[in-house]
């Protein structure tokens, strides 16, 4: 048995551990309570929700179909997603599918103490423990920086939804990262809030000039309805050649929060760093604000219906598309996505494209699926292959760079995370070992949730 230290204080030991609480991580924590497993989830941050809330990342991407013999919309994710959305519709947090970030925080705290899972907060995994059965390892412990000193928890089964792969790093389970040829990974944004926004005057530029906007932008004021818009781009290059914005920008992109007249900024574009290093995330931070108060002027300067506004906040951290990724039992690939694959062992559902945000020297790629088309997630996914005892979900699913790309929103973590918790919790009959849980009781479970 591999031993980091002796003589640790012990946190306990628990039915299922995960480490990372972001929207994967918070999925996988319920239902693994929900299954009846004594679960405990663990994180960085004082407060729940990774990319959902210290990112500040609204919204949730596309996660929906329309149906082919009524058109109306389908939901591919259901289960304990479509609950934290309607509860955070219930107390005002969500405008279609944006969402703020502090209704997701109250809701899923609520979510997480009414299912009793341990909750510790303030914590990183600083270590793996193990054994060998056969040729792979069974997880034992992890071992915890927290506060000022180090502790060890215990766990039959672990579920990796970090974001980094940082369990199955850390167990030297086997991993991938960014571009399979150069090492490359996405741009990291720094996502940001702006209120005092009046949206029908910026919509009434994008009617009179729509050639300087992506087609998708909202052309028409809904009260109540998200509005999207994406473009000004002879502005842009303009305010770039002036001095005003970064050469890194290219072009502005924001969706509506549920409160009048704000919004959230998907815009500043930080290149050349590596999302696992403390070192790289420094430096991301301090471009990603550098350039959020450059863009923020250049709007109360440039743009119409900006005149009166004013910078919010920007998320804690910045948005990290891509680190590590397991290496599973099966890696899913761009093809899959764009063929709509469809699997025997399928534990989600999802019908986002390939999305890859280019970093130096790379060209971004943005494929969509044909609608009312989507692909399925198989469960081979989410078991890493060097393990007996060890899920991942969200970002860190088994899959190439491509494939990555299409599965990482928020919406399809979710829904690999409320399956590796239901996997986990089943896995107990079976000592742990995932690969043992008949799918059939999987799919029945996952199924009557709505998400396959």
């Amino acid at each position: 048995m591999r031993k980091i230290f002796k003589n640790l204080k012990n946190l306990g030991e628990f039915d299922v551990v995960v480490a990372g609480a972001g929207i994967a991580g918070v999925c996988s924590a319920i239902a693994s309570a929900r299954e009846g497993a004594r679960t405990v989830l663990i994180d960085r941050y004082g407060f729940m929700g990774g990319m959902s809330t210290a990112g500040m990342v609204s919204p949730f991407m596309k996660y929906w179909i329309m149906d082919e013999f009524d058109g109306r919309v389908k939901p591919l994710v259901g289960g304990i997603f479509e609950e934290i959305t309607r509860r955070m519709d219930e107390i005002g947090g969500m405008i279609d599918n944006g969402f703020n970030a502090w209704a997701f925080r109250k809701v899923v705290n609520e979510m997480l103490v009414e299912v009793g899972v341990e909750i510790i907060r303030h914590a990183v995994v600083y270590g793996v423990e193990f054994e060998y059965l056969g040729r792979k390892k069974k997880l034992t412990s992890l071992i915890l920086n927290y506060g000022s000193s180090f502790y060890r928890i215990g766990g039959k089964v672990f579920v990796d939804t970090t974001g980094d792969a940082d369990i199955v790093y850390l167990a030297n389970a086997g991993w991938m990262k960014g571009d399979e040829k150069t090492g490359l990974t996405q741009a990291m944004t720094l996502f940001f809030r702006i209120g005092g926004i009046n949206v029908e005057k910026v919509i009434e530029l994008v009617r009179q000039k729509p050639e300087q906007f992506f087609p998708w932008s909202s052309r028409e004021y809904i009260p109540g309805r998200i509005i999207s818009i994406g473009g000004f781009f002879d502005l842009v290059e303009e305010a770039k050649v002036n001095g005003l914005l970064p050469e890194e920008i290219e072009y502005i992109f924001f969706t509506s929060l549920p409160d009048e007249g704000e919004a959230s900024f998907n815009t500043t574009n930080i290149l050349g760093l590596d999302g696992t290093s403390s070192f790289d995330l420094t430096s991301a931070e301090i471009t990603g604000r550098v350039q959020m108060w450059r863009v923020y002027n250049f709007l109360r300067q440039k743009v119409p219906g900006f005149e009166n506004s004013y910078l919010i906040e920007s998320g804690i951290q910045v948005g990290v598309r891509e680190t590590r990724r397991a290496i599973g039992e099966y890696i899913m690939t761009g093809d899959d996505v764009l063929s709509g694959k469809k699997f025997d062992d399928a534990i989600a559902r999802a019908c986002y494209g390939i999305d890859i945000h280019g970093q130096k020297g790379e060209s971004s790629r943005l494929e969509h699926l044909s609608e009312g088309q989507y692909y399925q997630i198989p469960l081979r996914a989410l078991i890493v292959k060097k393990a007996h005892n060890l899920l991942v979900a969200g970002k860190c699913i088994s899959s190439t760079r491509e494939g990555h790309s299409a599965l990482r929103i928020q919406a399809t973590s979710a829904a690999t995370g409320e399956a590796a918790g239901v996997v986990a919790s089943l896995s107990l009959a079976y000592d742990g070992e995932v690969r043992k849980v008949p799918y059939e009781i999987i799919k029945e479970k996952l199924k009557a949730r709505g998400n396959i």
